[in-house]
């Protein structure tokens, strides 16, 4: 499904990684780990298509990652939701753009948002927000998630309905790649990839 071949990353006068190779097929689900600054962020950057490494190319489905928007979920640190919209409205727009019928409540229910649902967003918690966000999961039709700090705010029992909902997305022929300070768990994990730390 996904190919990187040679990936050169360099922010800031420094060389996150270079000679970066790996592959994911569909099904499976990528581990993505290393110590804060090892270039996690820029490489689900490069990705997602947000960023061009300096060297090296990425092929999803045989094409280049840049044509290959609507085949990608993207999800990083920061929630990217309309934060003068509530739950509700924020889940409808997501809704219309995939061009998915869905059961609202049942789709705010699954995390924990239904009695918030009608709330602008500007007042709900940061963990909160960031399952307001997450909801784009359910309405997605991407094959590739790649999933930044997922967990970020988020309880035990909203990291458990993630994991049910990342073996879903696996077991019906989608791939993730995800980073998390959270251990995950062995039988979610096919594949591990640690980014070394360079000064």
């Amino acid at each position: 499904m996904l190919s990187a071949k040679g990936l050169v990353c360099i922010r800031n006068e420094r060389i996150l990684f270079d000679g970066l190779t790996f592959e994911l097929e569909s099904g499976q689900l990528m581990y993505l780990t290393g110590a804060n600054g090892a270039g996690k962020s820029s490489l689900m950057r490069c990705l997602a298509g947000l960023h061009q490494p300096q060297e090296g190319q990425i092929r999803l489905f045989g094409q280049d990652i840049k044509d290959s928007g609507d085949k990608i979920l993207f999800i990083g640190h920061k929630t990217a939701i309309n934060e003068w919209l509530s739950a509700r409205l924020n889940l409808r727009y997501w809704l219309s753009l995939s061009q998915l019928a869905g059961d609202e409540e049942t789709l705010l229910n699954k995390v924990g948002l239904l009695p918030l649902a009608d709330i602008p967003t500007r007042y709900l918690s940061a963990g909160q927000k960031r399952r307001v966000a997450l909801l784009r999961m359910w309405v997605s039709q991407a094959k590739l998630w790649l999933l930044d700090e997922p967990f970020t705010s988020i309880d035990v029992s909203g990291i458990a309905v993630l994991q049910q909902l990342f073996k879903r997305h696996t077991d019906s022929g989608g791939s993730i790649i995800v980073t998390s300070h959270q251990i995950l768990p062995d039988d979610l994990v096919d594949r591990r990839l640690e980014l070394e730390y360079r000064f």
